[in-house]
């Protein structure tokens, strides 16, 4: 497996285009990520869609044969945005200290009841 900070980073991309064969195709000749389920939108001149490109083929995907039917507009860098957000988690368990264990009536500093049942087979 790969050290993450080899990979290049991830770019977000709209691929804007008058008809949706032209979005359809320009995805397909780049292998631009579109997720789990493209949504093309309606705009005036035409489509957009969402997609992920790694940031060198960016160039690549520009210079293919169906490009001069799109436009590529760099939205953000998906990973920096990613890494951000990861600085915002906390390291600690939030379920061990007693607030919600097992056996206690109330979650302390509160008269809320922890859940229960969860997970557990019946």
């Amino acid at each position: 497996m790969s050290d993450e900070s080899e990979l290049p980073p991830l770019m977000h991309v709209e691929i804007h285009g008058p008809e949706l064969a032209d979005l359809r195709d320009f995805a397909r000749e780049t292998a631009a990520d579109l997720g789990c389920r493209a949504i093309p939108r309606r705009e005036s001149e035409g489509w957009v869609v969402d997609a992920y490109l790694p940031e060198d083929r960016l160039e690549t995907a520009r210079s293919a044969r169906s490009a001069g039917r799109v436009r590529l507009e760099v939205r953000e860098n998906a990973t920096a945005v990613g890494r951000e957000r990861q600085a915002e988690v906390g390291t600690g368990n939030r379920f061990s200290g007693g607030d919600a264990a097992r056996g206690s009536a109330t979650v302390r500093g509160t008269e809320l009841a922890p859940v229960r049942g969860l997970g557990e087979k019946r």
